[in-house]
């Protein structure tokens, strides 16, 4: 019985994973694209807020029961199709943790444009730009863990 409910929380927590990352990029290219400097300060820190509890709970679920579920299953860890979905985790989480990054620094710019009553400098046009790039990369490898997972390939 530990095994379906390993694996049910654990899609559970893959859904608000990926679809948390998903409704947060989405909003977040609204906000930041916006150029609004009010709504980038106060709208773009509650995204970054609410994305991090989302993200990194549902993380830590996804890499326990992922762990536990390997475990059970007599899965090695770092071979095959599962290996393959670790390193991609890897990935979706290093781009996750710079455009969080990205995000503090483009929010800091668009407060320091309030408090001078000025334009957003050319820095934060390029912060989004990367930040909006950094998407690609997170998302296929989200995409492609959904494969591993499913179709178990190699």
């Amino acid at each position: 019985m530990i095994y379906p409910t390993l694996k049910l929380l654990h899609i559970i927590s893959s859904t608000i994973l990926f679809g948390g990352g998903m409704f947060a990029a989405l909003l977040g290219t609204i906000v930041f694209g916006s150029r609004k400097l009010k709504d980038i300060a106060e709208v773009g820190s509650q995204i970054v807020k609410v994305e991090l509890y989302l993200t990194i709970l549902s993380a830590l679920v996804q890499i326990i029961t992922g762990w536990w579920m390997a475990s059970l299953a007599g899965f090695p860890a770092l071979t095959g199709w599962l290996g393959w979905a670790l390193m991609l985790f890897c990935v979706a989480g290093l781009c996750w943790i710079l455009g969080v990054w990205l995000q503090h620094r483009m929010i800091d710019l668009s407060r320091k444009a309030m408090e001078t009553n000025s334009e957003l400098p050319a820095e934060y046009h390029q912060l989004f730009r990367n930040w909006t790039l950094l998407g690609l990369p997170s998302t296929a490898a989200m995409i492609g863990i959904f494969y591993l997972m499913v179709f178990k390939p190699v």
